[in-house]
């Protein structure tokens, strides 16, 4: 068994005990990156700290439930993936998770010396041009570094369905790289490809993806300036490279407080016995998660 599931077991077994630094272990280790495929799939960023709140009083609650203790990680991202769908369908927004977009970055020269931030604004920029359910895969893939077992767990799919998304999806993503840089750079080169993207204003929406892959395939000059400009492994691997978005502090005392009430710091409430007051089971989420 490897370390980070020796850990996991150990943090699973602390918050079955009802002890504190389980649970709030369990937090510090999981939340940011959990917070960070939220915000992949409600948007905004208040919408994926309610998630993140609500995924780990559910698994609080619903601990006894995971019967390999070694398979936190992805029981983990399964219950936030619920959340967010729960909170998507409360506020019928099912559309704008395929409609919405990432903010237009500053556009990128490929040919001028990119730098590692650059790198993964072009793999970013490129996944947001992708399906939703491609989309989703990549980050559970590269930027989360989830297996095709993990992901199978986490989106509740057999391992070789998972796998074959995942495949589809790197795919897909190059392609959608591919578009981009040419998109980007190769205008002034070829009068066509400058007529397919009239009027753009920087972002690569999943039409305009299709659009221009279409125009490269069938173009000896755009399809060369694709085949000297995309390195997909070192982009991928750059993509893999920023830590995740951090809400950690913000979010603990909210849920330490929903978990153990009446302490002004979050923590047990004392009784005039020296008991404690609550539950280490807290309140429970609305959504479950497969073991």
């Amino acid at each position: 068994m490897d370390t980070a599931a020796q850990d996991d077991r150990a943090l699973v077994e602390a918050v079955r005990r009802g002890d504190r630094a389980g649970l709030e272990g369990m937090y510090r280790r999981y939340a940011d990156r959990l917070y960070t495929y939220a915000r992949v799939l409600v948007r905004e960023p208040e919408a994926a700290a309610d998630v993140v709140h609500d995924a780990f009083l559910t698994a609080s609650g619903r601990i006894d439930q995971l019967r390999d203790p070694g398979r936190l990680r992805p029981w983990l991202y399964a219950i936030v993936r619920n959340e967010c769908l729960r909170q998507l369908r409360e506020r019928s927004r099912s559309s704008a998770l395929e409609e919405a977009g990432d903010p237009v970055a500053d556009t990128v020269d490929p040919a001028a010396g990119v730098n590692a931030d650059q790198v993964r604004e072009l793999v970013h920029s490129a996944a947001a041009a992708l399906n939703p359910g491609d989309r989703e895969v990549v980050h559970l893939a590269i930027r989360h570094d989830l297996s095709s077992v993990d992901i199978g767990a986490a989106l509740g799919v057999p391992t070789n369905h998972a796998h074959a998304r995942l495949s589809r999806a790197r795919s897909q993503l190059e392609r959608a790289l591919g578009a981009l840089l040419v998109a980007r750079s190769g205008s002034r080169d070829c009068p066509a490809l400058a007529g397919v993207l009239d009027g753009w204003q920087g972002r690569l929406t999943p039409t305009l993806r299709k659009r221009v892959a279409r125009h490269i395939d069938g173009c000896a000059t755009c399809g060369l300036l694709r085949r000297e400009q995309l390195n997909p492994a070192a982009l991928l691997s750059a993509y893999t490279a920023p830590g995740f978005l951090v809400v950690a502090d913000t979010v603990w005392p909210r849920l330490a407080d929903s978990v153990w009430p009446g302490s002004p710091d979050g923590g047990p409430a004392e009784t005039s016995d020296g008991g404690v007051t609550g539950s280490a089971d807290g309140g429970v989420g609305p959504s479950a998660a497969p073991a």
